[in-house]
């Protein structure tokens, strides 16, 4: 069974009919949806460029230059940022709209009830759903909404209550970036690090390695390259990592995204682990 894990729902890029049609082209069997999170970005030429090297100056001896970039990529204000282009970022990214599609195609999709403790009451919003069908985890950005990991401690103890898993987008400083604060605060938690734990990558690998809980993702073809996927697979183990795209966002295709799982160094079962294994057993044990 293929689960893409990490997918956003934004029908002003892809239509829904569109991206079942993908589905169906590629053998994927369901998405996890995520709620759009900004208007459409353009991200071509010199701006795809300079985000193509973001991994290698992260991973690399040029580590505060990749977090430099990273960081600005978001300004104080709210916006995504590339080289000096603004786009919105929704604050409330919008549940309805996964809702419906839950209900629709209920054997398509699952949903990821995204939250911002920053803007609205999380908890008031997690009660409007956890017990309607087809919602599995909870998605949110401190990254990109700009807040602390503490602002989350309510969620996570939420979370591990309704043995909910907490994907987690996380920001490029100490407080936005801890990986280990809600982790070592709820242990019975189950947490998935998006986009391989960047932008610390290795620092998460190292913790994920000691920890039962705890996974990565493979999502976005900027974050997550060829060098970071083996890399991150290798140090963790299939065990500890689950398929994503990321789509429709980067012009992330589920045919190419698949691919490179295909490609990694490692037996099929593995493989399969990777593909959809892991992710079933992370949201129903």
């Amino acid at each position: 069974m293929i689960i893409d894990s990490h997918y956003h729902l934004d029908e002003r890029i892809e239509p829904l009919d569109r991206l079942i049609d993908q589905m169906d082209n590629h053998g994927v069997d369901r998405i996890a949806l995520i709620p759009s999170m900004n208007e459409p970005v353009e991200f071509k030429g010199i701006a795809a460029r300079t985000g193509a090297l973001l991994p290698t100056l992260l991973m690399g001896m040029w580590r505060r230059v990749g977090l430099l970039l990273y960081n600005s990529s978001v300004t104080a204000d709210s916006k995504l940022s590339l080289l000096g282009k603004k786009y919105q970022i929704y604050g409330l990214p919008n549940n309805k709209d996964v809702a419906q599609v839950l209900l629709s195609h209920p054997n398509k999709f699952y949903g990821w009830i995204f939250v911002n403790p920053v803007l609205t009451d999380p908890i008031s919003e997690l009660d409007k759903w956890t017990d309607k069908s087809g919602w599995i985890g909870v998605k949110s950005h401190p990254f990109w909404h700009q807040y602390p990991l503490s602002e989350l401690d309510d969620v996570a103890e939420y979370c591990e209550d309704k043995d909910f898993p907490l994907l987690v987008h996380l920001g490029g400083n100490r407080e936005r970036g801890d990986y280990r604060f809600l982790p070592d605060r709820h242990p019975r938690l189950k947490v998935i690090y998006a986009h391989a734990g960047v932008p610390f990558y290795r620092e998460v690998w190292d913790y994920v390695n000691n920890r039962d809980n705890i996974f990565i993702d493979l999502s976005n073809p900027l974050y997550v390259n060829e060098q970071v996927r083996i890399e991150a697979v290798k140090k963790v183990g299939a065990e500890k990592c689950v398929h994503g795209t990321d789509g429709p966002y980067l012009g992330a295709d589920q045919g190419t995204m698949l691919e490179n799982i295909y490609q990694l160094p490692l037996s099929s079962s593995d493989k399969d682990r990777i593909l959809g294994g892991n992710f079933i057993d992370i949201i129903s044990t």
